[in-house]
């Protein structure tokens, strides 16, 4: 089984999109490692299914949080998540037609999993930022 990936270094501060990026994390690994182990088409379809209902719930709330706060990189923001939205339906896709192979793993790390990582690190942390400032100026 594959290290657990979340760390505090991935925390942006706020409570509920923490959770949710733990769990989608956690998800995006168990694809990972389904793959990698070949298992059955159904475990991982269902696992597919769970991150594309989840990938859009999220999405859509921390969308809805940036625009609130009028964060700087919301439009940044809105354009990376309809970017890895497409990967996301290219690997589904593929993993449909094809089943699991090593090149959609490493579709699925780097495109996915790294992706995402690397989005919450750059993007997501100036949420936690906006927020601040915006309570911040708000009268007492």
């Amino acid at each position: 089984m594959q290290n657990n990936i979340w760390n505090d270094s991935l925390k942006i501060g706020i409570p509920e999109i923490d959770q949710q990026h733990k769990q989608l994390i956690e998800q995006m690994g168990l694809l990972v490692e389904a793959m990698r182990e070949n298992q059955a088409h159904s475990e991982i379809a269902q696992i597919l299914k769970f991150l594309e209902k989840y990938i859009d719930r999220h999405f859509g709330f921390e969308e809805q949080c940036m625009e609130s706060y009028r964060c700087p990189v919301a439009c940044q923001n809105k354009e990376a998540h309809a970017k890895f939205i497409k990967n996301f339906q290219e690997i589904k896709t593929q993993f449909d037609r094809e089943g699991s192979s090593l090149s959609l793993v490493l579709k699925v790390n780097q495109s996915l999993l790294d992706w995402f990582l690397n989005h919450i690190r750059k993007i997501d942390t100036q949420l936690a930022r906006s927020m601040v400032c915006d309570i911040d100026k708000k009268p007492s």
